[in-house]
């Protein structure tokens, strides 16, 4: 059994292609282990997206914090997709970090996550 597990989601579930218009990510992390685990998420969106709405911003990391046996937390940031951004699924990548009592990393996790951009109908 891993130690923690990661669920993304999206709200909207997809994004409008070729304007700037955004998601909401929402991680829902768990901690599966019998220990207190540190939880942080780093986050890397493909060329063309952005975890800014105002500039180019490829890579980020969200902290989830201190979580005991058993619990769950969520985590949520915005993407945003550009005038560049082609309809089709792109993949985001998220690499979740369990750090143990001692600071060093206990258990990682990688995961990809999918988000459909589509055409605006007329």
């Amino acid at each position: 059994m891993p130690v923690f597990t990661v669920k993304p989601r999206f709200y909207p579930i997809r994004l409008i292609a070729r304007i700037r218009s955004s998601s909401e990510l929402t991680l829902e992390v768990k901690n599966n282990s019998s220990e207190l685990v540190w939880l942080e998420c780093d986050l890397t969106v493909p060329e063309t997206f952005s975890l800014a709405p105002d500039r180019e911003l490829r890579h980020g990391r969200m902290r989830a914090g201190i979580m005991a046996a058993g619990e769950s937390a969520e985590c949520k940031c915005k993407v945003y997709g550009s005038p560049f951004t082609e309809p089709g699924l792109h993949k985001l990548k998220i690499t979740a970090y369990g750090y143990g009592k001692d600071g060093s990393i206990s258990a990682r996790e990688e995961k990809e996550a999918e988000i459909r951009c589509e055409r605006l109908k007329a």
